[in-house]
């Protein structure tokens, strides 16, 4: 009798202890993270970008292109506002990383006054086709480049409008569906880097 109620004691203080799962507005987190390599691109400045760039910050990565009309300014710009709440509760910022998937037409120069234009502290980034299926497929972005012929400059590109969310140890761990609002962004990043 003696040892049930102890048992039963013992569960309650158990579940008592525990901790409520974490309720985001938008993120969906993974299961578990993954992590990605071989990766050989190059940022807005002209420097070598790759996995380790990931390290040791929080992450979020969207693809796109400069040519784009309308998603990529405007989640570029959601990601600015962002990036100035987050800024505001204290926290340090979000590493915000850029990757072009139309690496004809976005060199450095024009990508780094692209990148700059909504945020000098975010990061942009592209390198060849191989490079960028690598990290796309890794992530499990989708998108496709229209064939095109050399120097041309005017062809269709679909990409996936998602953000992913990427951990202090180079996982990807999470995603933001679209559509994008500043507020909520700020949130469930404010609560996920609380939790870390």
């Amino acid at each position: 009798m003696l040892k049930n109620f102890i048992l039963m004691a013992l569960s309650l203080t158990l579940v008592a202890c525990q901790q409520p799962p974490v309720e985001y507005q938008n993120l969906k987190l993974f299961p578990q993270g993954k992590s990605f390599s071989g990766i050989k691109l190059t940022n807005h400045l002209g420097q070598s970008f790759t996995e380790h760039d990931f390290k040791d910050k929080t992450s979020v990565v969207f693809f796109g292109f400069t040519n784009c009309p309308d998603i990529c300014p405007t989640t570029l710009q959601e990601l600015k506002h962002t990036d100035q709440l987050i800024q505001k509760s204290g926290l340090p910022p979000v590493n915000v990383v850029f990757i072009s998937v139309d690496p004809d037409r976005d060199q450095s120069e024009n990508l780094k006054s692209y990148i700059e234009y909504f945020n000098p502290a975010f990061t942009a980034a592209t390198g060849d086709a191989a490079n960028i299926l690598a990290l796309a497929s890794q992530l499990g972005v989708a998108y496709h480049v229209e064939d095109h012929e050399a120097g041309e400059v005017v062809y269709d590109v679909d990409h996936s409008s998602a953000l992913f969310l990427i951990n202090e140890q180079g996982e990807r761990i999470g995603i933001f569906p679209a559509p994008h609002q500043a507020a909520t962004l700020a949130a469930d990043l404010t609560l996920y880097m609380e939790q870390q």
